[in-house]
């Protein structure tokens, strides 16, 4: 139970340290005498720092050994977050982004690594249900971060919301040391960026790891896609406050529960691709409800948040199946959840600045977007089942 729990830190730290301060960003528009969505570059870098992260701590880990690795995460957040707060004082907004590109850097370390001690820790039903448990700690403690950063904007102004991934990346230096070390300094090698190479390219040319990744990166989008649509649709075309869009957000969160906790009993007596194929098979069933439910009601907010309790749902399912079903696949599992976070990442960012560029005009292009992401997620699905 104590390894789980360090685990449930270690896959939230890089998405707490997303979202953690976005409370503050019409505070930083201002501070900085900026735009709003100049001001939302802090997210983009933070997001471009936080998927390259994914492929910096493969080749560390058999290098330095994971308890070394896990420190370094930890310290480079630890640097990021006060330059965050050196820039801020000394009014530096160029400073800010390259700040959270480096928090990125080392907070983005803790996906890989959970990913990666829960495959080691545990076999690959075990790792399935584990990574259940640890997705809804993935959904979840962003929620908290961003309730405990607002406290703080609120009431101490922006720069002070970085202090809590100050605090953040010490307890995780300091957790690192009660878990189980999974290279020995016998077992550890110096690095040489071309072995680097050779291990990526091995990792990139499985199937099973580029499929695995790829999938999870669509059940990412689906999260994705809602934090960047959702606000619109809700506020801007159904006429709800910002107040009331954060209580009808809390609505989703019993999908994700629900599904951890599901995919984690059914985990027993499952094998994972029966679990993932179920999860798909559910997150098709809230799509098209949300699709019936938006053409028919056009102003009705449940109708946008109801259905999503079905989509994470199925998508607690699909997390740690895909996971454990890519990494068992191989035996370099550090360099293999790399890859596998790389693509889970790189999938999600690249939505994200495609949606960008979207004006939302129609509340149904959530689930026209969603009705594509589901498709290429049974395309990927099908692929990680030969492969396997």
């Amino acid at each position: 139970m104590k390894n789980i729990i360090i685990l449930m830190m270690l896959i939230s730290f890089g998405s707490i340290g997303a979202v953690f301060f976005t409370p503050g960003l019409p505070e930083i528009a201002r501070y900085f005498a900026i735009s709003n969505s100049t001001a939302g570059m802090t997210v983009t870098w933070y997001l471009i720092g936080y998927t390259f992260a994914q492929l910096l701590y493969g080749p560390m880990v058999h290098s330095l050994g994971s308890r070394n690795t896990i420190i370094i995460c930890g310290i480079l957040a630890l640097i990021g977050s006060a330059l965050s707060i050196f820039a801020g004082l000394h009014h530096s907004f160029a400073l800010l982004l390259l700040a959270r590109a480096i928090m990125a850097l080392g907070a983005g370390g803790g996906l890989k690594m959970a990913f990666t001690l829960s495959s080691h820790l545990y076999t690959k039903n075990e790792s399935a249900r584990v990574i259940s448990l640890l997705t809804m700690a993935f959904a979840i403690m962003p929620g908290l971060g961003v309730f405990i950063g607002g406290i703080l904007v609120n009431n101490f102004g922006w720069i002070s919301s970085f202090y809590l991934m100050v605090v953040y990346s010490v307890v995780i230096i300091l957790v690192s040391f009660l878990l189980p070390e999974m290279y020995s300094k016998t077992e550890r090698h110096k690095f040489h960026f071309s072995e680097m190479l050779t291990s990526y390219g091995r990792m990139f040319s499985s199937r099973a790891v580029i499929s695995g990744g790829l999938l999870l990166g669509v059940c990412s989008g689906l999260v994705y896609a809602f934090a960047a649509l959702a606000p619109f649709i809700a506020i801007e075309m159904m006429g709800i406050t910002p107040n009331a869009y954060g209580s009808y957000n809390l609505i989703p969160v019993i999908g994700v529960v629900g599904g951890a906790l599901s995919s984690n009993y059914c985990g027993k007596f499952w094998q994972p691709h029966k679990s993932l194929k179920f999860g798909l098979l559910i997150i098709s069933c809230g799509i098209i409800l949300l699709l019936l439910g938006l053409s028919l009601w056009h102003n009705a907010p449940l109708i946008l948040f109801m259905p999503m309790i079905i989509i994470y749902f199925g998508s607690g399912f699909v997390y740690g199946n895909t996971t454990a079903l890519a990494l068992h696949s191989t035996e370099d599992k550090s360099n293999a959840s790399a890859v596998v976070s790389f693509l889970n990442m790189a999938s999600s960012c690249l939505l994200v600045l495609v949606l960008g560029t979207i004006q939302i005009q129609n509340a149904l292009i959530l689930p026209l977007i969603y009705i594509a992401l589901v498709f290429l997620g049974v395309i990927w699905y099908r692929v990680l089942l030969k492969s396997t």
